[in-house]
């Protein structure tokens, strides 16, 4: 059965705050009444350093908590967990030649997959590898992220993200993962990162495996009175892609992640579109 969820790097716009403030995250749930949440770690929480990765956001004034502070959180307003997305930064953190680096994603790692078995989440989202990194061994970086996950109950998806290394290509990638990952874990299939490539077929073909969409993109008007979900990049039609994954067979979950949202209207909207699909 599918479930319909919103991920929590958005949710805190409905109600009108920034979206690194995680306060926003229960007002949101509650005034949308949803089903679940994809809850996002995000890097602009962590009072250590700002984000690896690029970020809109003045880190030195986001507020900060802990992974623990954030499970309290969700688990003191009862709001169900479906799936988490693992910290952004650990796929770069992995990617990197400095060992201490690297320890520090796999730290971070640990941290969020305590807070997903505690949240009884299904999976958890995961950026794998560096987006600019020129090469990648997908090989070592998975076995660096199985040292910390082979002890946690929660399946990861490894999502679809740019990849910049000569020679590699998503489908390329999602091929060799598939081929050492255990059987219960699998990907994430975000369509914008599909209509920038073009490659929504070429990555369909791992239907078996995706355990998650993202359903990214922006609320337009589509005619005069009918509204659609247009992609950040490219030009792919999100919804009847969707709606072709779905008519398929696929029944996992979708998550959906607003562009440029413009307040609770446009979250409505979108979540109509995307339960209707």
């Amino acid at each position: 059965m599918r479930g319909y969820l919103v991920s929590t790097g958005v949710l805190p716009i409905c109600v009108g705050r920034p979206f690194y403030d995680y306060t926003g995250i229960v007002e949101g749930y509650r005034r949308l009444g949803l089903q679940g949440i994809e809850l996002v770690f995000l890097a602009e929480w962590d009072k250590g350093h700002p984000p690896r990765t690029p970020t809109s956001a003045d880190w030195s004034r986001t507020p900060k908590a802990s992974v623990s502070e954030i499970v309290d959180l969700c688990s003191a307003n009862d709001i169900a967990v479906p799936a988490i997305h693992v910290n952004r930064d650990v796929g770069t953190m992995l990617c990197s030649q400095n060992r201490e680096t690297i320890l520090e994603g796999q730290r971070i790692l640990e941290e969020n997959l305590w807070g997903a078995e505690r949240l009884q989440a299904q999976i958890a989202v995961l950026h794998l590898w560096d987006t600019h990194a020129e090469r990648l061994d997908l090989g070592r970086l998975f076995q660096l992220a199985w040292e910390v996950a082979r002890d946690h109950k929660v399946p990861l998806a490894v999502e679809n993200i740019p990849i910049s290394a000569e020679g590699l290509t998503q489908a390329k990638a999602w091929e060799e993962l598939a081929a050492i990952m255990p059987e219960d874990y699998g990907f994430t299939l975000d369509l914008n990162w599909c209509s920038l490539y073009d490659n929504f077929a070429e990555l369909s073909w791992f239907k078996h495996r995706i355990l998650n969409v993202h359903v990214q993109g922006r609320v337009v008007q589509a005619g005069k009175s009918g509204w659609t979900l247009a992609p950040r990049v490219g030009n792919l039609d999100i919804i009847k892609c969707l709606s072709e994954f779905c008519g398929s067979g696929y029944d996992g979950y979708i998550t959906l992640e607003l562009n440029s949202p413009r307040g609770e209207d446009d979250f409505r909207r979108a979540l109509e579109i995307i339960t209707s699909a």
